[in-house]
């Protein structure tokens, strides 16, 4: 056993978790003393993340200015109201969303309705810092179709908050306003059964309990009449919605049939119990992706996409073929895809170039 005695001063968090950070931990100036409080909030290692940190205060003092009514209404609901929420025993207690959720959320609507950054290439061209436009320029077209957008979130951080967030955004964007690029029907990504099991948790709880979007103080109480999503999981793909749509799957459901059909790879791991063949799982979501590519615009949330650096990957190519057979059916397509890992990293150790914001972890 070490001898070395528990800092326990080190544990101790250094702003509550809505605030924005001020301070971090660094090394100690001589060996064996305890890591010190710095002041200001520790930079990001990813430049577009960090260049984007004080443009979005900006905005956010501003009073989200350039937003539309709908979304500065939500940001206000959001982070500007008093919330209590009710606990499984039925107290009712504060609840305010982190600092990091709040700034995550923001970060996507600053890009993409505020400054109308929709491509790649445009976000590394404008933020990240010397060498930019040889960075830009770097961009494969073939990889910059569609809106995309990366969160690097320590686990623990609320991935699925934020997921939340970004959907009844998107929801009530269309909904209310008459120019809106963005959609009311989602499909959110699992790579695995323990992440998809979670995710229903929080989406669709097994045991009809409420949801996500429930308990959290997520819908303005005067919107609540206009909020109507279903939630679909891969394995009830029958039916039709008259609002919005919510789609939980496996990525295993949404592969292309005519790429992956003749795969040398006889078997894939299970994501509804036991290992399935792959040419079973590809019939078995064929009406799940024709459900999907059935509406005009969609928004996907990819959870713990790990193996999304890879552009010929399965994954990618199940995503692809969605947008394309949605352009081919509606002419429309993907309205954005939102990535979220703690360690979206290529196998080479190299970050995905589409993160836009970063938490390294707890009190950074």
């Amino acid at each position: 056993m070490s001898d070395i005695p528990l800092n326990l001063v080190a544990l101790e968090p250094l702003f509550a978790p809505h605030e924005e950070p001020n301070r971090h931990r660094v090394r100690a100036e001589q060996e064996g003393q305890p890591a010190r409080a710095a002041k200001g909030r520790r930079r990001s290692n990813i430049m577009v993340a960090q260049n984007l940190r004080s443009m979005v205060r900006m905005w956010r003092e501003v009073e989200y200015a350039g937003a539309s009514d709908t979304t500065r209404e939500l940001l206000y609901h959001w982070f500007g109201r008093d919330h209590l929420v009710e606990t499984p025993d039925g107290e009712r207690v504060p609840f305010r969303y982190y600092f990091c959720q709040r700034e995550a959320i923001e970060t996507l609507i600053y890009l993409y309705e505020v400054r109308r950054m929709r491509s790649l290439a445009s976000v590394v061209e404008e933020f990240s810092g010397e060498n930019s436009f040889a960075a830009a320029l770097g961009v494969d077209p073939a990889q910059d179709r569609w809106p995309k957008y990366a969160f690097k979130m320590a686990t623990g951080s609320g991935k699925t908050k934020v997921m939340s967030l970004a959907i009844v955004w998107s929801y009530f964007h269309a909904l209310r306003e008459s120019d809106s690029p963005l959609a009311r029907h989602f499909v959110a990504i699992a790579p695995n059964l323990t992440v998809y099991e979670r995710l229903r948790e929080d989406f669709a709880p097994p045991e009809g309990g409420p949801d996500v979007f429930v308990k959290d103080p997520l819908i303005p109480p005067e919107w609540r009449g206009d909020w109507n999503l279903s939630v679909v999981l891969h394995d009830e793909t029958g039916g039709a919605s008259t609002g919005g749509t919510l789609y939980l799957t496996n990525i295993h459901r949404l592969y292309d049939p005519d790429k992956r059909k003749s795969s040398r790879e006889p078997r894939m791991h299970g994501f509804v119990g036991p290992d399935v063949s792959r040419a079973k799982a590809l019939d078995t979501g064929e009406a799940l992706r024709e459900r999907i590519t059935g509406h005009k615009r969609v928004m996907v949330l990819n959870d713990e996409c790990h193996h999304l650096w890879d552009p010929g990957s399965a994954w990618n190519e199940a995503i692809a073929f969605l947008h394309d057979r949605i352009g081919e059916r509606s002419r429309g397509g993907l309205a954005v895809q939102l990535d979220f890992s703690a360690t979206p990293k290529d196998n080479k150790g190299q970050l995905f170039q589409h993160i836009i914001w970063e938490l390294r972890g707890h009190n950074t």
